[in-house]
C-alpha cells in the first residue's frame, strides 16, 4: 500500500498535506470516474493540461494531485518539476517491486491484438496483468504498470512510439524480461530519418531482455536483434524458425515445433490475422506453455476491434467515422468495418493524404486505389496535396481538394446521399469538421451504443455456454433500445445462429436491410402467410389453432410450450395431441421446440425453475421418440445461462445479457453497451419559495440554480422520475430532478455543481447504471431500455 508521504519519499519530491492519505490509484482524465484512493496526475501536453481540471478531480472524489505548480484548492498534493516524468519514475519504482516475469511487445501494428491474444492464451497458466485498450503511450504505459499487484504472476504490456527517444523511458517502466516483435511498417515513419531509425530506437525496449519473439520472415528485424546479443524464438516458413509454419493447399496449416507436428486452421486468414495469431502463439511458447494445451484455445482467440463510430447521416446516409491515424493499415481495418456494417449499396471514401508511409507517392496512392477497388468502393473524396498530385492514379469516380475547408466550400453535399460514408484521416486534417456537417442533428440527445462491449458480452457467452450450443440473439424492440440493424448485423458477422424478434414486421424490416440470418419471430402475425415464404422467416406456433394456419406450408416452424410461465404455449396436457398432429402432418418442418423460464433470476424460486427444466427435458424426449423429429431444443435466458448451465440443451436465448445486464452483479463478466447522454439547455436561477415546472412541484426555501436539459418521456426518460425520484450525472456529481419530467425536457438542481450551458448529461451508463434508475422507479432493466425512443439518435462505436 502506498501513502502520499511514501510516493513524495519515492520521487524526492514535497508532499502537501495529511502525508497518510492512502493512494491505490493514478488517474490523468477526469472524463473517467475517479475511484477510491486516486491520486490526479496533471499532465501537461501540447493539447491540453491536466492543472486546468484540478477543481473537477477534486470534486470527482480525488485523495489528492500530483502538479508541477500549487494549486489553489484547498488539497493535498505533491509538487514536482515534471508530472509526466514523475508518473514514470513513480511506475518504475512499483515495477521493480515485482519479481515476475514481463513481456513487453512494440512494433509499427498489432501491438494491442498481440497483447490480447499472449494474455488470452496464457490466463490458464498465468495471472496476466494487461495494459488496458491500447494504453502503450508514454502516459499510457506507466498507467498499465501500475496496475501490477501480488495477485499477479505475469505482466503483459504494449509500448508504443512516434518519434526518436521515446523508447528509453517505457523499457526504464516495463523492465521486460522476454519481447516480442510484431511487426515493422510505415506507421510514424515521418518522424525518422530511415526504417533503420525506426527499428533502432524500437529495439531500445529489449536491452534487458533474455529472449525477444518475432517473426523469421523479418530477417533485419531478427538480423538487429541478434546484433544486440539477444536470443531469438522465431517463427515463420524458414526451416530453422523455432516454430515452423506450412500452409497447405486447403489453407490449414501444420506447425513443427521441437520436433512435433500439429494441424490448424484458422478463422482469419488474411495478412494481418495470421501474422498476429501465430506471433501471439510463439510467445505462448517461448515463455513455457505446452504447445498442446495453446493449440484448442486458438480457434478461441477473442475479437479485438479498433476505435471505429458508426453515425446516421444527413439525407439517408450512414457515416463510419475514423479520423485519428493515416497508414495504410488502419485503412484496411476501417474498410473490413465498413463491409461489416454498411447499410446502403454505395459507398464513397472520403480520405485523407496518408502520412504515416515511407512509398513514394505514386506507390503508396496506386495501392489505394487497388485497395479501393478490391472492397468495391464506388467513389472517393481525396483531400490534401499529396493525394491530390496523384488522382490521375483512381480508376474510380474521384474529385479531390486541397484541404477540408475547400471541400466544405465546394463540394455540392446534397449529391451524397443514401450512401454509407468512410471518413478517414489523419489528425491534422481535423475531419471532425466534415464529420459534423455530414451528421443528422434532428436530436442532440443520444445513446451510444459500445460495440467492443457488445462483442465482449457475446463472447462471454459462446465461452460459457461452449462451441456445442447454439446461440440465439434476441434483438427484438429495437435489439432492447440500442439499434435493430446495426446489432443484427454484428451478430451476422459472428456467425450468429438465430435472432429472436417479437413481431414479423421487425424480422421484414432486418431481411430488408440485407440480414440473412435465420429469424425466429415470436408473436407471429399468420393471417398471411406470404411474408414468411418472400423473406424466409420462421414463426413460432404455441397453440391448435396457429398450428392448424401452417401445417398445410413447407414453413420452418417452432413449437414453444408452456412449463409454468402462463403465457404462450401448448401445456402439458396437450402434448399427446401435439405429438398425434405431428405425426399426422409429416410435411411440417419443426426447426426448435422451446419453452420460458419465469423466475431464472429468483434464487428463492429456484424450485421452480429447476422443476420447469426438468418438465422440459422430458417432454422433449417424448415429443422426438414418438415423432422421429430432430430439432434444438432451447430454454435458457440470459439468467438461466448465468445460473442454470444445465439448460443449456442444444440453444440459448441470450436477451438483455447481449446489452450488459446480469442477474449476477459484480461477479458478471458483460459489460454494459448503452450510454445515454443530453445537454444543459439553459442554466436559470430560481428563488426561493417557487416550485419548478407544470404543476410548481418541489418548492424550496432558498434560492436555487437549476438546470434544463434536454430530454423528456417523449425520449424515453420516465415520467415517474419527476420531483426528486431520478437524477443525472453533470460533470462527476449527481443532480437530482426537480418538477416534473415533461415531454421535451426535465429540469435538474445543480446549485452544488460547476457547470454551464451545453455541458454533457449522462442519464445512464457506468455510473449510474441501467440497474440504478430501474430501481429508483420500481421497474426493471428492460423497461429503461427499451424506453429510449426511437427519435434519439444513435451512435455506435468500437473502441
Amino acid at each position: 500500500m502506498y501513502t502520499l508521504g511514501k510516493i513524495a519519499e519515492i520521487l524526492g519530491a514535497t508532499c502537501y498535506g495529511d502525508e497518510h492519505i492512502r493512494v491505490d490509484h493514478l488517474t490523468t482524465d477526469t472524463r473517467k470516474t475517479m475511484q477510491q484512493h486516486s491520486l490526479f496526475v496533471a499532465i501537461k501536453t501540447k493539447k491540453n493540461n491536466g492543472h486546468n481540471y484540478l477543481q473537477p478531480a477534486h470534486d470527482q472524489g480525488a485523495a489528492a494531485l500530483l502538479v508541477s505548480s500549487a494549486p489553489h484548492i484547498d488539497v493535498p498534493y505533491i509538487l514536482v518539476p515534471d508530472t509526466l516524468i514523475a508518473l514514470q519514475k513513480l511506475a518504475q519504482q512499483h515495477r521493480e517491486t515485482f519479481n515476475i516475469p514481463v513481456v513487453a511487445i512494440t512494433g509499427s501494428n498489432g501491438k494491442t491484438i498481440v497483447k490480447e491474444w499472449v494474455s488470452f492464451l496464457l490466463a490458464t497458466d498465468y495471472k496476466v496483468c494487461k495494459s488496458p485498450k491500447s494504453y502503450n503511450s508514454q502516459i499510457g504505459v506507466p498507467l498499465s504498470v501500475w496496475q501490477l499487484n501480488t495477485n499477479h504472476s505475469i505482466g503483459v504490456f504494449e509500448a508504443g512510439i512516434s518519434k526518436p527517444n521515446e523508447m528509453e523511458h517505457l523499457r526504464n517502466v516495463i523492465k521486460p524480461t522476454i519481447g516480442v516483435f510484431t511487426h515493422l511498417g510505415d506507421a510514424h515513419a515521418i518522424h525518422f530519418d530511415s526504417a533503420e531509425q525506426k527499428l533502432e530506437e524500437k529495439l531500445k525496449l529489449f536491452e534487458a531482455c533474455e529472449m525477444v519473439v518475432c517473426s523469421g520472415s523479418q530477417p533485419n528485424v531478427v538480423q538487429a536483434i541478434q546484433k544486440l546479443g539477444k536470443k531469438t524464438f522465431t517463427w515463420g516458413s524458414n526451416i530453422v524458425s523455432d516454430l515452423h509454419i506450412t500452409r497447405s493447399m486447403s489453407g490449414s496449416y501444420t506447425l513443427t515445433y521441437q520436433r512435433n507436428s500439429y494441424n490448424i486452421a484458422l478463422e482469419n486468414t488474411d495478412k494481418a490475422s495470421v501474422e498476429n495469431t501465430f506471433t501471439s502463439l510463439a510467445t505462448a511458447l517461448a515463455i513455457g506453455v505446452d504447445i498442446e494445451s495453446i493449440i484448442p484455445k486458438i480457434s478461441e482467440l477473442p475479437h479485438v476491434d479498433m476505435r471505429l463510430q458508426e453515425v446516421e447521416g444527413i439525407q439517408d446516409n450512414q457515416l463510419i467515422l475514423d479520423y485519428y491515424n493515416s497508414d495504410f493499415q488502419s485503412i484496411g481495418i476501417a474498410l473490413d468495418f465498413l463491409q461489416q456494417q454498411k447499410s446502403n449499396s454505395e459507398t464513397c471514401v472520403i480520405i485523407s493524404d496518408i502520412t504515416e508511409s515511407t512509398l513514394p507517392p505514386a506507390e503508396l496512392y496506386s495501392k489505394l486505389n487497388a485497395l479501393l477497388v478490391k472492397n468495391n468502393i464506388t467513389e472517393i473524396i481525396g483531400i490534401g496535396t499529396s493525394i491530390s498530385s496523384e488522382q490521375h492514379g483512381f480508376a474510380l469516380n474521384a474529385t479531390f481538394y486541397k484541404d477540408k475547408e475547400d471541400f466544405l466550400k465546394r463540394h455540392p453535399i446534397h449529391l451524397l446521399k443514401n450512401k454509407t460514408i468512410l471518413i478517414k484521416g489523419a489528425r491534422k486534417f481535423a475531419f471532425e469538421h466534415i464529420a459534423e456537417r455530414l451528421k443528422k442533428k434532428t436530436h442532440q440527445t443520444v445513446l451510444e451504443v459500445n460495440l467492443t462491449r457488445l462483442q465482449n458480452n457475446l463472447d462471454t457467452v459462446k465461452l460459457k455456454v461452449g462451441k456445442q450450443t447454439k446461440v440465439m440473439a434476441m434483438v427484438k424492440a429495437l435489439a432492447y433500445g440500442s439499434g435493430g440493424y446495426q446489432i443484427a448485423k454484428l451478430l451476422e458477422n459472428n456467425k450468429i445462429d438465430y435472432l429472436g424478434v417479437a413481431y414479423t414486421d421487425e424480422a421484414t424490416q432486418l431481411r430488408a436491410s440485407g440480414i440473412n440470418t435465420p429469424i425466429m419471430v415470436l408473436n407471429p402475425d399468420l393471417t398471411d402467410l406470404s411474408p414468411y415464404f418472400d423473406f424466409n422467416i420462421q414463426p413460432v406456433i404455441y397453440s391448435f389453432s396457429s398450428l392448424e394456419k401452417v401445417k398445410n406450408s413447407d414453413l420452418k416452424i417452432h413449437l414453444e410450450i408452456d412449463t409454468g410461465m402462463h403465457r404462450l404455449g401448448f401445456v402439458k396436457e396437450e402434448i399427446d395431441r401435439l405429438i398425434h398432429v405431428l405425426k399426422d402432418n409429416k410435411q411440417l418442418k419443426i426447426a426448435s421446440v422451446f419453452s420460458h423460464l419465469s423466475a431464472a433470476d429468483d434464487p428463492e424460486l429456484d424450485g421452480f425453475t429447476q422443476g420447469q427444466i426438468s418438465d422440459f427435458e422430458q417432454i422433449t424426449k417424448k415429443i422426438k421418440l414418438e415423432t422421429g423429429i430432430n430439432f434444438l431444443s432451447h430454454i435458457s435466458n440470459t439468467a438461466a445461462i448465468e445460473r442454470f448451465l444445465n439448460a443449456s440443451f442444444d440453444m440459448v436465448r441470450l436477451g438483455i445479457g447481449l446489452y450488459g445486464i446480469s442477474t449476477q452483479n459484480e461477479q458478471s463478466d458483460l459489460q454494459p453497451v448503452g450510454t445515454f447522454k443530453s445537454y444543459i439547455s439553459q442554466i436559470k436561477n430560481v428563488p426561493a419559495n417557487e416550485g419548478i415546472g407544470y404543476g410548481q412541484h418541489d418548492k424550496a426555501d432558498l434560492d436555487r440554480k437549476i438546470a434544463v436539459v434536454a430530454i423528456g418521456y417523449a425520449d424515453g426518460f420516465s415520467r415517474s422520475f419527476s420531483q426528486g425520484k431520478g437524477a443525472f450525472l453533470i460533470n462527476g456529481k449527481s443532480a437530482p430532478v426537480v418538477g416534473n419530467v415533461c415531454m421535451d425536457m426535465t429540469m435538474c438542481e445543480v446549485t452544488h455543481i460547476d457547470c454551464k450551458e451545453g455541458d454533457e448529461v449522462l442519464i445512464f451508463g457506468d455510473n449510474p447504471s441501467v440497474e440504478q434508475l430501474a430501481e429508483r422507479i420500481g421497474t426493471i432493466p428492460y423497461e429503461i431500455l427499451t424506453n429510449v425512443s426511437d427519435r434519439v439518435n444513435r451512435v455506435f462505436y468500437q473502441e
